[in-house]
């Protein structure tokens, strides 16, 4: 691949990456972790108002608020993920652009000026920009991946509650096995998504 190909390829992605800067990333962090820790109390007290009702059928309305605290803890947890690309991806960014520059250093030599060791730096720094460029690229379509997942994701969920499905549900299973139990749900949709990827603080 050549370098001007590769300067193609980094054109497409600075379209589809946001650029945050080092204080914000961590601030912006800092405030999902506590939404989430906010998010994690109402849970509590709606799972123990669900379970004080568990050999009843539940109201409709703390069925559609556990739905939407689901529903904002998920849009949390993908935000976080989405934060942890950008990270990945300005770490990238900046490596990239330290070996362009090496590059454009050793290309601006007149070819009589060459030397061997020239060369084989040349060679090392294009390697290095090719994976540097399928790097980022994998960091993009994972994002896409994730947003259409997660488009679907909330299709079902706000299905669920405009249309309350799931409480037409319980009741005509609840006539043929007997009364809906709610802890079923809670086990079902009350886990926090899996992140493939976490945050360097959360690692250590």
């Amino acid at each position: 691949m050549t370098l001007a190909a590769l300067w193609v390829k980094e054109s497409y992605l600075q379209i589809h990456c946001s650029t945050l800067m080092p204080r914000e990333w961590v601030w912006e962090m800092d405030s999902i972790e506590q939404q989430l820790d906010e998010l994690e109390h109402r849970g509590v007290e709606l799972e123990r108002k669900l379970r004080s009702i568990e050999n009843d059928v539940p109201e409709d309305g703390l069925l559609v608020d556990w739905f939407k605290l689901i529903h904002e803890k998920h849009m949390l947890v993908r935000r976080e993920s989405e934060l942890i690309y950008i990270f990945k991806q300005q770490n990238l960014e900046q490596r990239q652009a330290d070996v362009e520059y090496e590059l454009r250093c050793l290309l601006n030599k007149p070819d009589k000026d060459w030397t061997d060791d020239d060369r084989i730096r040349e060679k090392v720094l294009m390697e290095e920009l090719v994976t540097i460029i399928e790097q980022r690229n994998a960091i993009v379509n994972s994002l896409d991946e994730d947003r259409q997942r997660e488009e679907e994701e909330d299709k079902m969920l706000e299905a669920m509650i405009k249309k309350k499905e799931f409480r037409k549900d319980s009741e005509a299973d609840s006539k043929k096995k007997g009364k809906f139990k709610p802890m079923k749900v809670l086990k079902l949709l009350g886990n926090k998504p899996d992140s493939k990827n976490r945050s360097p603080k959360e690692k250590s």
